[in-house]
């Protein structure tokens, strides 16, 4: 491989390191994105799910931030500490996603997600740290803090499969739009809706939900093996974002290597000329 096919080689893979995937502490900063401070959400829906397919939260953010100057913007998201996000996307008009690199900062309680986004909708899904599956009494108190207002914020509640007792209490401002004993037409989990208006950025709003359940088993299985041999192995939403910064360590010294390996052609080729 000559000079010219390492620097095509460095710049592809720089390229691709800097606009695709999801890694933990990367970051996707265009000099020309607008700044977030000014921005509104117009409809945001939050979506909570203990015990969904894991012993954690599973936890939605989807909406869409009023019309901005110019994209791309740069925004954040507050989430639970020590989440671990699975997705976190920017929807084009036509609905597709695009996987976007963000930066995971720790804000005291809440690790802050800053990212880019090319659209103005949204996608952000993540697991809370897990709970205790060994007690039967259930007692969560969710909080939502966001960076931006938003007029309106819908909060979807859903019991966990093989539970009882499921109650919550919402914080005074919430307007109950799906009474209980809804049933989804997914898998027949039981789901509560609540809406509120004029959201305040920087502003806590928190949900405190209660229920019993003595099976340690998700609602779902995990995609990939059963939840048996995921508790057996330890293995975790955790270990998931642990093998991810390995990659992309290994990534990043691999471009290391190929750097150090076009400055080394490149003196030698120097060399030689000077020689001649």
């Amino acid at each position: 491989m000559n000079t010219a096919d390492c620097l095509k080689v460095v710049i592809a893979l720089f390229l691709i390191s800097t606009f695709t995937g999801c890694g933990k502490g990367s970051t996707n900063a265009p000099s020309d994105s607008s700044s977030g401070q000014n921005l509104s959400i117009g409809r945001m829906k939050v979506a909570i799910m203990p015990e969904y397919d894991d012993p954690s939260v599973l936890a939605i953010y989807d909406g869409k931030f009023e019309e901005a100057a110019s994209y791309p913007i740069r925004t954040s998201f507050l989430i639970p500490k020590g989440s671990v996000i699975s997705d976190a996307c920017s929807l084009s008009h036509e609905g597709q996603h695009f996987c976007q690199l963000y930066k995971s900062t720790n804000k005291g309680v809440y690790d802050e997600v800053s990212l880019v986004l090319p659209y103005p909708n949204f996608y952000l899904s993540f697991h809370t740290p897990q709970l205790d599956v060994k007690t039967e009494k259930k007692e969560i108190e969710y909080r939502i803090k966001v960076n931006h207002p938003i007029k309106i914020m819908e909060v979807e509640l859903q019991q966990p499969l093989r539970s009882s007792a499921f109650s919550i209490i919402p914080p005074e401002n919430a307007q109950l739009t799906q009474k209980e004993a809804s049933i989804s037409v997914i898998k027949g989990f039981n789901q509560v809706v609540y809406k509120l208006d004029g959201v305040m950025a920087e502003r806590e709003t928190i949900f405190k939900v209660n229920y019993l359940k003595s099976d340690p088993k998700p609602s779902v299985d995990i995609k990939y093996s059963s939840m048996k041999e995921t508790l057996s192995k330890g293995k975790s939403y955790e270990s998931q974002r642990n093998v991810k910064t390995i990659l992309y360590g290994l990534f990043g010294a691999g471009i290391l290597a190929i750097l150090g390996i076009v400055v080394w052609r490149i003196r030698s080729r120097r060399k030689q000329d000077n020689r001649q």
